[in-house]
């Protein structure tokens, strides 16, 4: 794997007893692209980023990955009894063993990044739903990854405060951040990934640029499926 691709999957299973969730994946990408992964409720999407983090154990192939990754939820997975800059701090000091004003002042510049920088000594039962998932993506940030995987990190808000997140994900995309995000936001995965994969029945079954993908798409099964996305 040379230095400029972050990772590389070959031939990826997972299997949940006889149910095959992902057969035979093949995929990898390059330092500082956004890969925007859509598909049907069931197609493999999650399974497959909690391949990469290592949540989800492959029943066969190979994964090789070039440092860490970030993990941002669908449920943002705060600790609840924890204020929003105990949140971020918490990993990097355990796990990376960094000094608590070094990471407090690494979380303080997040919390601005994200716009919530008045919020630190907050709790999150006292934030809105857009409010906890920019938090989470200040913690998953702080632990400077490598690559960040989004898990359709608005599918749990309101319309009104998607905007909110997504714009965040876009300030990371002008800044070359690394992402996979599974979404069902068609338009953020045509204005700002680099390549759109669509998955079904746990197998990529196209690829290409947003261009391409969304202008002319060559399976039927994706035609069918951006058809229903305009009907929605």
């Amino acid at each position: 794997m040379d230095r400029e691709t972050v990772l590389e999957m070959k031939d990826i299973v997972k299997m949940y007893g006889e149910l095959c969730a992902v057969k035979h994946v093949n995929f990898s990408m390059k330092k500082g692209e956004i890969v925007a992964i859509i598909g049907p409720s069931g197609s493999g999407k999650s399974t497959l980023l909690r391949c990469i983090n290592g949540l989800n154990k492959i029943t066969s192939g190979e994964i090789r990955l070039n440092g860490e990754t970030g993990m941002v939820f669908q449920h943002f997975n705060l600790f609840p009894h924890m204020t929003c800059m105990d949140n971020i701090t918490y990993a990097p000091i355990k796990v990376k063993k960094e000094e608590r004003e070094a990471a407090r002042a690494k979380a303080e510049r997040l919390l601005k990044m994200v716009g919530l920088e008045t919020k630190a000594d907050v709790y999150p039962a006292h934030l809105s739903g857009g409010q906890k998932q920019r938090v989470a993506i200040a913690r998953a940030l702080a632990m400077d990854p490598e690559l960040m995987l989004f898990d359709e990190p608005t599918s749990a808000l309101d319309p009104e405060i998607t905007g909110e997140v997504l714009n965040v994900m876009k300030q990371l995309a002008e800044n070359h951040t690394t992402m996979i995000v599974v979404t069902h936001e068609m338009g953020f995965a045509k204005e700002v990934a680099d390549r759109v994969l669509f998955m079904d029945q746990g197998v990529i079954v196209e690829e290409g640029t947003p261009q391409d993908f969304f202008e002319r798409p060559q399976s039927e099964r994706l035609q069918t499926f951006l058809r229903s996305m305009l009907r929605a």
